[in-house]
């Protein structure tokens, strides 16, 4: 059985949010259903120091996906920048916050929301790899565009 889902505070998004997740890997999407995300795409990444010494944080904050109520899909698109993509993913937040997921406002960006006690990658436990799975099963394509990086200029 799932805990309960954390009483959202009065800023963080409502149930019936819908979020989105950009697909920047295409090994994100199942090659044998491309309406298929899978958990991969959910996966925090761990802290680690770079090489030159500094801290990379992560997703050690959670997992950021874009408020659909602040950033419609070509928004999220075009927020990335210089990363090239494969597709958005959309996720209900009810949904999430019935998995038992605390999901909240980003404090630095009001666009973003965050997954705080998703998984990180490669869990290794199988608890948190079933949520992984869960979490996919009830993700949806909202767009299968693709997009390129920018060539650079000199």
């Amino acid at each position: 059985m799932n805990p309960a889902p954390p009483n959202p505070q009065p800023d963080d998004p409502p149930c019936n949010t819908i979020v989105f997740r950009v697909l920047r890997v295409k090994q994100w999407i199942d090659p044998d259903d491309d309406r298929r995300v899978k958990s991969e795409a959910f996966m925090r990444r761990k802290p680690r120091t770079l090489d030159n010494g500094h801290l990379d944080p992560g997703d050690d904050d959670g997992l950021s996906v874009f408020d659909s109520f602040h950033m419609n899909i070509q928004a999220c698109r075009a927020d990335e920048g210089s990363r090239s993509g494969h597709g958005i993913a959309s996720l209900h937040v009810g949904t999430l916050r019935s998995l038992g997921l605390e999901v909240i406002r980003d404090p630095q960006d009001q666009r973003k929301v965050l997954i705080t006690n998703m998984p990180f990658e490669n869990p290794n436990e199988a608890a948190q790899e079933a949520l992984l799975d869960r979490v996919a099963d009830s993700a949806r394509i909202a767009s299968s565009e693709r997009w390129k990086r920018p060539k650079a200029t000199n």
